[in-house]
């Protein structure tokens, strides 16, 4: 769903409202399971509902993040019951991530793929740097001018700072499966 002003608003909340509806009946049927089983269901049934195709759709409202969010935070929740702990404690006990730095995870999965190979629809939105005498890797993003803020939010302008501050050895990965591998223990760190 995308408004007349190229918001994405109303189509996060259309997100927020279906996965919360998946959630509820999640929370019926397996509520009294632990923290690691609600998590695989979390991550198999509302997740997927959460995530899919946001590196167009990314939220850039602090109004959407957070609604997305607070699904994250509800499911959290439920395997605790009344008694539970701070949000952050319950990610790392469930293995979950926030949805903020899977975004940033997913737009960097996206770059590498764009990147890599050539015959992708997306490979001419990424322009590399000439400046080659710069610190770091050979595949620096140029930053793209723009004269709008829809067009300052887009992906290879929102993903500009993180690609380029990876290491060498990440973003010159030989599949996406090894970049994907390599950037989880980078950012773990």
């Amino acid at each position: 769903m995308v408004t007349c002003d190229l918001s994405w608003s109303q189509h996060i909340a259309h997100v927020s409202k279906k996965a919360n509806s998946t959630l509820f009946l999640l929370r019926r049927a397996f509520q009294k399971s632990s923290p690691i089983v609600f998590a695989k269901l979390y991550k198999t049934f509302v997740r997927p509902l959460l995530k899919f195709a946001n590196s167009v759709w990314s939220p850039i409202l602090q109004k959407d993040i957070l609604l997305l969010e607070s699904v994250q935070r509800r499911a959290t929740r439920i395997p605790f019951g009344r008694v539970r702990p701070q949000y952050h404690e319950r990610l790392a006990i469930m293995k979950i991530l926030t949805l903020s730095n899977r975004r940033v995870r997913g737009d960097l999965i996206t770059t590498f793929q764009a990147m890599s190979n050539k015959s992708s629809p997306i490979h001419k939105l990424f322009i590399l740097s000439a400046h080659t005498l710069t610190r770091g890797h050979s595949f620096k993003l140029a930053k793209e001018k723009f004269k709008t803020t829809v067009r300052q939010h887009f992906l290879s302008n929102r993903v500009f700072q993180q690609w380029n501050s990876l290491p060498e050895e990440i973003v010159s990965s030989q599949s996406t499966m090894a970049f994907k591998i390599k950037y989880d223990i980078y950012s773990s760190q």
